[in-house]
């Protein structure tokens, strides 16, 4: 989750400025889009080029020709509008209460209580109520992009082995790449002539770009990727994490580099390496082999029976009786009672607090005195700890994720895309 607190932190303070800087009083009241079921409103077109003008501003970075910023935001707006309305069709909806949960812990990650995360967001005069609704959205567009995406997207084992073998041979993991991004669409099926036009404005960015022009600005002005009015940033990744497409080049490029055009499936993408680090660590756990006896309250047995039975149960076990055979006459955990109660070697974490607390103040072969969990009563047993190298499974692990998210924003380019063309899409703001 600590991901889709960052994106929602970015997401959200970039659409609510300090100051609105630019109003258009034609454009309020106004629709400006019309997209299938849904409309843009000239006074959220406002709303949100002010905000991108504000934190453009912040950066220190000069304002775009205010007509091609009004095109990028009105084109995300179109985009988030077809993303809500299939959101909506699926049946996604984010109740008042997870909404407040999700509150609480982006003001966590943000280091601030919820009241204040509160007065900071209002601070501009944005109504409580429409921030907290802009929090709803985001979580629904994340939601249903993520399920649609991952959907279309199969990683296989070979592609992880032969990953791995990348990663071992020729060390890819120990480096991390800062990059911009800049993507210029190119729909399935254009012509000759729309593809020279993206061809050549693509080949004039790069010239000016590499002529010292500012690559986060023309990222703003031209760019339709996901990031692209915050700058183009894609953050540090390794070259297992970027697509294989952008590997192949950043692999010999050296810091301020900008690419020659790169052709995908979704467009034209120009790349610029910011900054370079790395580094790939072990990890190990220690892990814990235990077993346990559970006794459960029901319709029959009640709180102080379940307790006494098991006080009653860990005797038994103490004037000699074998833990394993009782474990299979009397656990109300059917799982691991067939098994003589045991839960096998467990990572940290695996068990509810109160379990986990019990079972790590314990000695190997010591037998717990009665333990009080959300399912009832427990007497556990540690049979051993080992401090367990999973370096190989996390590599594993993560070579899996890496090869999903490598897919997973190509993809994600392709479903917007599809979206918008299976649309009706009519844009009624003047000189769009």
């Amino acid at each position: 989750m600590n991901k889709l607190y960052k994106i929602l932190l970015v997401s959200l303070f970039m659409f609510h400025a300090s100051v609105a800087i630019s109003g258009d009083a034609k454009l309020i009241d106004r629709v400006v889009a019309l997209v299938d079921t849904d409309v843009v409103l000239g006074s959220e077109l406002v709303r949100r080029t002010n905000s991108i003008i504000e934190q453009i501003k912040q950066r220190n970075q000069t304002v775009p020709p205010i007509d091609k910023l009004r095109d990028q935001v009105l084109d995300r707006l179109i985009v988030e509008s077809l993303q809500i309305q299939m959101a909506k069709r699926v049946g996604v909806r984010i109740s008042d209460a997870e909404l407040d949960t999700t509150i609480a812990q982006v003001s966590q990650q943000n280091n601030q209580s919820v009241e204040q995360f509160r007065k900071d967001a209002v601070k501009d005069g944005t109504p409580w109520q429409l921030f907290r609704e802009d929090i709803r959205r985001e979580i629904m567009i994340s939601r249903v992009r993520g399920g649609a995406v991952s959907r279309r997207i199969k990683v296989s084992d070979k592609e992880i082995d032969n990953l791995l073998a990348q990663i071992n041979q020729q060390g890819l993991s120990r480096a991390q790449y800062s990059l911009g991004h800049i993507l210029l669409p190119l729909a399935e099926g254009s012509s000759p002539e729309d593809v020279n036009e993206i061809r050549n404005l693509a080949q004039k960015l790069v010239s000016e770009l590499r002529a010292g022009a500012n690559f986060e600005e023309y990222a703003i002005t031209y760019s339709k990727g996901q990031n692209a009015l915050s700058g183009g940033g894609l953050g540090f990744r390794s070259l297992s994490q970027l697509p294989s497409l952008f590997a192949g080049s950043v692999k010999n490029m050296k810091a301020g580099d900008i690419t020659e055009p790169l052709r995908s499936g979704s467009g034209l993408h120009i790349l610029k390496l910011k900054e370079v680090k790395g580094g790939f660590e072990t990890h190990s756990v220690i892990q814990t082999h235990v077993r346990h006896i559970l006794v459960s309250p029901d319709a029959i047995t009640d709180e102080q029976a379940a307790f006494e039975k098991i006080q009653l149960i860990r005797q038994r076990i103490q004037d000699g009786e074998k833990f394993e055979d009782l474990a299979i006459e009397f656990s109300d955990d059917k799982g691991s009672g067939s098994l003589g109660g045991d839960l096998k070697w467990s990572d940290p974490g695996t068990f509810v607090p109160p379990f986990t607390k019990a079972m790590d103040a314990l000695a190997i072969n010591e037998l717990s005195e009665p333990v009080k969990t959300e399912f009832g009563w427990h007497i556990i047993e540690v049979l051993g700890r080992r401090d367990q190298d999973q370096t190989e499974d996390k590599k594993r692990e993560r070579a899996y994720r890496m090869l999903h998210n490598r897919k997973f924003e190509e993809e994600a380019q392709l479903w917007i895309q599809e979206l918008k063309d299976q649309a009706y899409i009519k844009i009624l703001l003047e000189d769009a």
